[in-house]
């Protein structure tokens, strides 16, 4: 299921001296109330009245405003057609019109219509009038995609124009990011870019990243460094951290980065591979802390094991990943005493070694949760209703093993096909009466969600149904209103992403414009591997870790625990509840 990626962060609007001279409607100040509670859609609608009712520049005020929280709201369409509206109005050169260019990439990145977002924000770098903010940020997003589509010097031009408006910390995140792109090429490349590029600034950043690899020693770099400005007069003084590289051809600053993450990159698990690289990615940004390496593997497990070993050599800190149980056992085949951490994303049966965590991504994780939280709140029997592929026959038999181990009783356990009514036996096992203590457990993903929870209240309209795989991304499906009632276990990331980590689902979208639901999740459990794997070189185990996908923490033998939160479908609205409800409520 497609699902709408989040929007890139929203710059507060410019202060127009027509708004903040008149005095603001009831409408608009319902509006207000509706975002402040997080209900952006109805905050949309009542900024829509108050603009049919305003004139002047008050009206185009109010379409923007409408426009942002449409695409809080997750309708990109709408905010696109509300941001047309004020770009078809404001004629003149100013920042209302940049920022109208701002939502509206945002809405047709939302799209997955990155060409004409990329167009819409480098119109929005000719308009004299954007705010400082809105043209960085637009800047940086260019940045990506150039990068995307293999054009880097474009993107490094971006980024370090960029440079110049920036402050503190952010300058910083920008540094790593040119330096992370120069080290990604060769010195010829280089070389080859210092004769194209006409921009003064590009050019020195171009020579400092070749002197700073041609003189490992620092004091000889910087006097290099030194002898190159006395023979260039007039260039700026940039601050080219040279800290931040490896300075000689063989080990480049792509070499040195601490966190190398060990990915499949070949078949399905590629585009996984891709959101769990950006979650990683994305925390190394906001964290400021280790850089992140992508060491890609190709479904061989012994070059999966190679990668391991020349990341050790080249100084890599910790790793995350491997993944799939071939490469995980390959790995820790090779793997010695002294060498840095893992935390493998995947499970293999037997492998247990000092500095080997387990941190997995697995949805019948979801399944066991939901079965140890119900027995202890208090429920004892179960229907269990799955459909008919594999996926869901493994994820019930997690379930049941640990309910079973338990000790809670199973009333039947039936298969369903997606997408058409309940079989007979399904029907005559959810028509027998239930006890207080009785709960479905529902095996369901968002496109036949609405469908199976609708035959299943035909026969029972009280029953509980509890599901560990109903959301699959960040959103539901188009007509939820037949799923309220459900409950479902699932990671915070999921329920509000910009509640979970605010920074990261801005960024993130950056990285993956067109992300799908499933690369998404994926994305969440980057960000928490990669503060993991800071607890870990920090060699601190000890309490938990509020994390995108859900609350953190060490077990014994470096298993990763992940409490997840549990939510209710509730008029098509997704609700967080503190717990499992409890039988009878």
């Amino acid at each position: 299921m497609p699902h709408p990626a989040p929007a890139l962060p929203t710059p507060p609007p410019p202060s127009t001296g027509t708004a903040a001279t008149t005095v603001e409607t009831p409408a608009a100040q319902r509006a207000k109330q509706f975002l402040a509670t997080g209900h952006d859609l109805e905050a949309a609608k009542e900024y829509i009245h108050t603009a049919a009712e305003a004139r002047g520049q008050l009206q185009l005020h109010y379409l923007m405003e409408a426009a942002r929280a449409s695409l809080k709201g997750r309708k990109p369409q709408v905010a696109v057609l509300l941001a047309d509206e004020v770009l078809r109005l404001q004629h003149d050169n100013s920042g209302l019109r940049g920022e109208a260019l701002w939502v509206r990439a945002q809405g047709l990145m939302d799209q997955g219509q990155t060409p004409s977002a990329k167009g819409n924000l480098e119109e929005l770098l000719t308009v004299a009038g954007t705010p400082q903010d809105v043209r960085a940020e637009a800047m940086g997003t260019l940045a990506t995609l150039y990068t995307q589509e293999g054009h880097d010097l474009t993107a490094l031009n971006f980024l370090i124009e960029r440079d110049s408006l920036l402050t503190g910390d952010a300058v910083t995140r920008n540094h790593r990011r040119i330096h992370a792109l120069l080290g990604a090429q060769s010195a010829a490349r280089i070389q080859n870019w210092q004769g194209r590029s006409g921009n003064p600034l590009v050019q020195e950043w171009l020579a400092f990243a070749l002197i700073s690899r041609q003189n490992p020693d620092p004091r000889q770099q910087q006097a290099a460094i030194s002898a190159w400005l006395a023979t260039h007069p007039g260039h700026p003084l940039i601050d080219f951290s040279a800290t931040a590289t490896r300075a000689n051809d063989t080990v480049s600053l792509a070499t040195r980065n601490d966190i190398c993450a060990l990915l499949p990159s070949s078949g399905p698990y590629a585009p996984l591979s891709a959101g769990i690289a950006a979650g990683l990615e994305t925390a190394a940004q906001l964290q400021s802390g280790p850089a992140v390496r992508i060491l890609q593997s190709t479904g061989n497990p012994s070059y999966t094991a190679v990668l391991f070993e020349r990341g050790v050599k080249e100084g890599c800190k910790a790793f995350v990943g491997p993944w799939l149980p071939q490469d995980i056992n390959a790995v820790a085949a090779v793997r010695r005493p002294a060498d840095p951490p893992v935390i493998a994303l995947g499970v293999a049966p037997g492998v247990r070694q000092t500095g080997f965590y387990t941190l997995s991504l697995s949805r019948d994780v979801a399944a066991r949760q939901i079965a140890t939280q119900s027995y202890a709140a208090g429920y004892r029997h179960v229907y269990v209703l799955y459909p008919q592929d594999s996926s869901g026959a493994a994820i019930q038999a997690d379930f049941l093993a640990v309910w079973k181990k338990l000790g809670g009783a199973v009333r039947g356990v039936t298969t369903y096909l997606p997408g058409h009514t309940l079989t007979r036996a399904a029907r005559q096992l959810l028509s027998t009466p239930p006890g207080r203590r009785s709960f479905i457990f529902l095996i369901a993903g968002v496109k036949n969600a609405s469908a199976a929870v609708s035959s299943i209240r035909l026969i029972n309209n009280n029953v509980p149904i509890f599901s560990p795989a109903l959301l699959q991304g960040a959103a539901l499906p188009d007509d939820a209103q037949n799923l309220s009632g459900i409950e479902s276990v699932d990671m915070p990331w999921v329920i509000n992403a910009t509640r979970s980590w605010p920074q990261a689902a801005p960024l993130l979208h950056t990285a993956l414009p067109n992300a799908s639901d499933a690369q998404w999740r994926m994305a969440a459990f980057g960000l928490d591997a990669y503060r993991v794997a800071e607890r870990i070189l920090r060699k601190d185990s000890t309490g938990s870790l509020k994390g995108t996908t859900g609350t953190l923490h060490f077990t014994a033998h470096g298993q990763i625990g992940r409490d997840m939160a549990w939510m209710e479908v509730e008029n098509g609205q997704i609700v967080p509840l503190p717990g499992v409800p409890k039988p009878g409520i």
